[in-house]
């Protein structure tokens, strides 16, 4: 409610339902593919770290097919934001003007 008086009288409630509520802005798809991505980055971290100490083989393979992860779910991402499916509630071409 306090968001909605402080943006105006229609346009906050306009956002609200564009958004779903009090949701995320981005689409639950991006909101996936964003969270995998980051635990797949973090993933590589850790796995150079663990090569670096131990400088085992292993670590080098797993974070080899992490990376190919990461690939994938960028051009995933790329593919989202081309599409026009970052923003939750927005259609191809529609875009959300910088008062809404």
């Amino acid at each position: 409610m306090a968001t909605q008086e402080k943006m105006g009288h229609k346009e906050g409630s306009e956002r609200l339902q564009m958004e779903g509520g009090v949701g995320s802005p981005i689409s639950n798809e991006a909101y996936n593919v964003i969270a995998c991505l980051h635990e797949k980055l973090q993933g590589l971290e850790a796995m150079r770290k663990f090569s670096k100490d131990a400088g085992e083989q292993i670590w080098k393979q797993v974070g080899e097919l992490d990376l190919q992860a990461v690939d994938m779910l960028l051009g995933e991402l790329e593919r989202l934001c081309n599409g026009g499916k970052l923003r939750a509630g927005v259609t191809q071409g529609q875009r959300p003007s910088a008062r809404s």
